[in-house]
């Protein structure tokens, strides 16, 4: 007999190796227990680090924040392109984390829906026992015992006939007992089919909440790449309360991540001895769940003797079917209810011989194996992606945001532009600068044009000399306003 077993994966050692603090930093065994209060620290222990991180990053940005408020505002006269160079750069780099992390959850649903079928393919297993076991039952009880029932109220006149049939009805009864100690049909046992439905149920939700989440990270690299490359402020100011929100989301994702990772490798270097230690004896047989968990090729199926002794009781009901067909030859109605009782007798031994090839430990076996590669291969090493992917968006993010702050004072407002009459004939010629705009025609010009003619006159007197207002709005340069009306 030929069976895959579970070997540890390295991820998982790698885990398991993280030491292990409680509350009182006393180091502790790294089995996992999670019932026990040291271990559930143990866990917190690890999940705080993240935490703290993230308390120090804050509080390094109340200070950061404060100090620029305070500042005087001289960078704004250095050119930005670096830092909008640096932004992007970085931003790119994030948003290849982000993929990182969108791997990783995809790799971790599908090690959920795995383990899930896994579960139902091993309940489907299940239940076809309890099936076969339940319908032979139902057929010795509720068929052949009536049949031989009858039979000796039909040939209680033929001397030894009666105790043939109470031998033959002695032993369906000892079968029918003997197949009702496989112990599978268990009401305190887990039902299996509950669990794969609760793993899928859990797994949308947490599968679209991750996504979610990391889809508000793609919005901040993407806005962070507009702003840099437009040079606008109010993106990159819109970048940093984003990248802020994203900082809480990455490091508490981070934290949560860190703290299961830890417990998961815990369970998945040893997770046979913590299910044996999780069974109770009245549920499972300690000899009955070691022979699925570790199927070796040597090993004795704990139900072989209850399945050859049911055999046997078969066999030696079939026999005292023909000794009391010997006895009936003469009777036909007799003749008829042993036909009746021996073909349900030969259906039983067909269906002993399926039950065996069921409760041999290769097919559930698999599927607990196959549950454990989802969990301690698969999910597992989503779960790392996920990790790693919130941790260094979160830093790449923290330095962004400081980058960004520098790059939005040093941008500046946009520069505004004044609008000029091009036939103003106050207007110098040639004299005009890049923040002006010419409009056709201007309120003066029209009023010189159209206005009164005595006050036409009066306001071209000297059409050679602007007013000093005006020359200082278009810049004109080197004309003395006060030396103009000498």
């Amino acid at each position: 007999m030929l069976t895959r077993n579970y070997t540890a994966s390295t991820l998982a050692k790698w885990f398991n190796s993280f030491p292990h603090y409680n509350l009182q930093f006393l180091k502790i065994n790294n089995t996992f227990s999670p019932d026990e209060v040291d271990y559930q620290e143990s866990l917190g222990f690890w999940a705080a680090v993240p935490v703290v991180w993230l308390t120090l990053t804050l509080f390094f940005f109340l200070v950061y924040f404060c100090a620029r408020c305070c500042s005087n505002g001289t960078a704004r006269k250095h050119k930005a392109s670096c830092l909008r160079w640096t932004i992007g750069v970085l931003s790119l780099i994030a948003l290849t984390g982000v993929a990182i992390g969108l791997y990783g959850n995809v790799e971790a649903d599908g090690a959920a829906h795995d383990f899930a079928d896994a579960a139902e393919n091993a309940n489907k297993t299940i239940m076809e026992v309890e099936t076969q076991v339940h319908a032979m039952n139902s057929d010795l009880n509720g068929t052949v015992t009536p049949l031989l029932d009858h039979l000796s109220g039909v040939v209680k006149n033929i001397p030894l006939a009666e105790r043939f049939i109470n031998n033959t009805i002695a032993e369906v009864k000892s079968l029918t007992k003997e197949l009702s100690s496989i112990p599978f049909g268990t009401d305190d046992g887990v039902d299996l089919q509950l669990v794969a439905d609760d793993t899928r149920f859990y797994e949308y939700y947490r599968f679209m909440g991750a996504t979610l989440l990391l889809v508000l990270q793609i919005v901040v690299g993407l806005v962070a790449l507009c702003g840099v490359g437009r040079g606008s402020r109010c993106l990159l100011i819109f970048m940093t309360w984003l990248a802020f929100l994203c900082l809480l989301v990455c490091f508490g994702g981070g934290a949560v991540y860190l703290a299961v990772g830890v417990g998961a490798g815990d369970f998945c270097v040893g997770p046979s001895t913590y299910i044996k230690d999780q069974v109770k004896d009245s549920v499972i047989p300690k000899g009955v769940l070691e022979y699925y968990i570790n199927c070796y090729p040597m090993s004795v199926n704990p139900f072989s003797q209850t399945i050859s002794q049911g055999r046997r009781r078969i066999s030696e009901a079939q026999g005292f079917l023909q000794e009391l067909g010997g006895l009936t030859a003469n009777h036909t109605g007799a003749k008829d209810i042993i036909v009746q009782v021996g073909k349900k007798l030969n259906e039983t031994e067909t269906s002993v011989d399926d039950l065996a090839a069921l409760v041999q430990c290769a097919t559930l076996h698999k599927e607990y194996v196959d549950a454990l590669n989802a969990v301690c291969y698969d999910a597992l090493e989503g779960l790392a992606y996920m990790l790693v992917s919130s941790l260094a968006v979160g830093l790449l993010f923290t330095v962004s945001m400081v980058l960004a702050s520098l790059a939005w004072q040093r941008l500046g407002r946009r520069k505004q532009y004044i609008e000029i009459d091009e036939e103003d004939p106050f207007l110098p010629p040639g004299v005009t600068s890049p923040h002006m705009v010419r409009t056709p025609q201007g309120p003066l010009d029209h009023y010189l044009r159209y206005g009164d003619r005595g006050e036409r006159e009066h306001l071209l007197r000297d059409n050679r000399t602007p007013p000093p207002s005006y020359t200082y709005a278009v810049g004109y340069q080197g004309t003395n306003p006060k030396q103009s009306h000498q």
